[in-house]
């Protein structure tokens, strides 16, 4: 469809549209504001890292599940490395999250500017990829 036929998708719209697109993904995924606050987290992130999207959404996601996603590496990721690239891929991070236990998970993640309110987001897409040999739960 030509860019110029196409409806305008008013901010409530585009968000109902992203949340409903993100929840039909299986794997957690956050987008997260430029100041790494949570705009919206999936049902698969919800149910993965036993948290509630009242203790979420709006809060700084090293804030997030009693600080358990203060994690050094992705702090690297999202302060020094996103700044200066539009993703990363593939990155691994082995940690014990206080709800769910020790994990090993592969981070994606993608810098997108939306030009009609000139909002800047990060979407961050986490898969777990521990042995399910070596799952600790709580």
């Amino acid at each position: 469809m030509d860019a110029d036929k196409r409806p305008e998708i008013g901010n409530q719209d585009a968000l109902e549209y992203t949340e409903k697109i993100i929840n039909s993904v299986h794997e957690p995924v956050i987008i997260l504001y430029d100041d790494l606050r949570v705009a919206l987290a999936n049902t698969s992130f919800y149910h993965s890292f036993k948290v509630q999207s009242e203790e979420t959404e709006g809060r700084f996601i090293y804030e997030l599940g009693n600080r358990q996603w203060d994690i050094p590496q992705l702090r690297l990721l999202l302060e020094e490395i996103l700044p200066n690239t539009t993703s990363f891929d593939g990155y691994e991070i082995e940690h014990d999250f206080p709800r769910v236990g020790k994990r090993k998970v592969l981070l994606n993640a993608c810098r997108i500017y939306m030009q009609s309110n000139r909002t800047k987001l990060i979407i961050l897409t986490i898969k777990d990829i521990t042995p399910l040999e070596f799952r600790s739960t709580y």
